[in-house]
């Protein structure tokens, strides 16, 4: 009997200890430190083929054509511009793929000797209507600026590459087929010229929007800058 209230008297101080344990609110969770997000900036849209940041794209003229020195030229003409990315490929396009280049220029001369000498009296002739008494200074500048046009050096390769193309064709044309022939070449040697024109002028969306995010400064410097375009391909 007494052993059996002993036994009553630890199953009810055992119930009371659990009815204690469970009004018990358990303690509330230690917050850990937040942890800091390192800050990662992007690095800047790059130009296409390492050309300058101030390079000037020609407009677009209504026709869907840049406005460059290639523009607006008659059948002669345009075979001279022609002889002129080619002499330009020829002197400055070097290794084994272009080896060709040099005696494909000097074939192409030799072949078609009347018919380049009329084209360049031709043109002098048109300088010298236009120009009146200063028509030599004038055509040299307009010569400097045809050989500078087709030698901008981030466009070496491509250029190179089409030129090997395009010489490879001027050398079997025959002389009743220079006009069209002078036509097709000059729109193939514009392409890399026209492809990075495109390149480039996305290349300044994507750096407008980069700063537009990431350098709020540059956007309104940027902004507040004005360039005067007019005239940048006219022969003055």
């Amino acid at each position: 009997m007494i052993q059996g209230f002993k036994n009553l008297r630890l199953l009810v101080a055992t119930a009371a200890v659990s009815v204690l344990a469970a009004c018990q609110t358990a303690p509330a969770p230690v917050a850990s430190p937040a942890v800091q997000q390192p800050q990662y900036t992007p690095r800047a849209p790059t130009t296409p083929f390492g050309a300058s940041a101030n390079t000037i794209v020609p407009p677009l003229r209504a026709d869907g054509l840049r406005q460059t020195i290639n523009r607006d030229l008659g059948p002669l003409e345009t075979l001279w511009h022609v002889r002129a990315a080619l002499n330009v490929a020829a002197l400055s396009c070097t290794g084994p793929q272009y080896a060709r280049l040099v005696s494909d220029y000097n074939a192409f001369i030799g072949n078609n000797k009347k018919y380049l000498r009329n084209a360049n009296s031709a043109i002098i002739s048109k300088f010298r209507r236009e120009q009146g008494s200063g028509y030599k200074q004038a055509h040299d500048r307009h010569q400097t600026s045809l050989y500078n046009y087709w030698s901008f050096s981030p466009l070496r390769r491509p250029f190179c590459d089409q030129a090997v193309q395009v010489s490879q064709r001027a050398i079997i044309t025959k002389e009743d087929g220079m006009k069209d022939f002078g036509a097709q070449a000059l729109a193939e040697l514009e392409k890399p010229f026209n492809d990075f024109y495109l390149a480039y002028e996305e290349y300044e969306r994507d750096l407008d929007a980069w700063r537009l995010q990431y350098a709020p400064e540059q956007a309104r410097d940027a902004a507040d800058e004005t360039i005067n375009t007019t005239g940048l391909t006219k022969e003055n």
